[in-house]
């Protein structure tokens, strides 16, 4: 089974989160799920996009991932069958673990090597 890589650079916030950077990383979930189903995935894994060196604060892009993602599977359900946010940190697992309920509601199935 082939596995692809779709690169995204998110925005450089460095602590500062105005709408140009909510916008900016809105866009890289956006585009990198167009992407993915473009090429036919039917799944497909995030990080946590610009929360590292770029300076973006986990507990804003968490809202901003969920709701991205939320908002594209509400409009294209029937062209994947997962997404998957890998995390590295406790803290970021704390946040998606805290929030996907907001956004997903149900029991969702989480599966965790932390």
């Amino acid at each position: 089974m082939p596995t692809d890589v779709i690169h995204t650079v998110g925005p450089i916030a460095q602590g500062r989160v105005g709408e140009v950077e909510k916008e900016a990383l809105r866009s890289c979930y956006r585009n990198s799920l167009n992407a993915a189903t473009q090429h036919a995935a039917r799944s497909v894994a995030f990080p946590c996009i610009s929360t590292g060196i770029y300076g973006y604060p986990p507990e804003e892009a968490v809202h901003e991932a969920l709701t991205t993602v939320r908002e594209y599977l509400d409009e294209h359900h029937d062209k994947l069958d997962r997404v998957i946010f890998c995390v590295f940190l406790p803290s970021d697992k704390k946040l998606y673990l805290q929030n996907l309920p907001l956004y997903f509601p149900g029991a969702p199935t989480i599966k965790s090597k932390l």
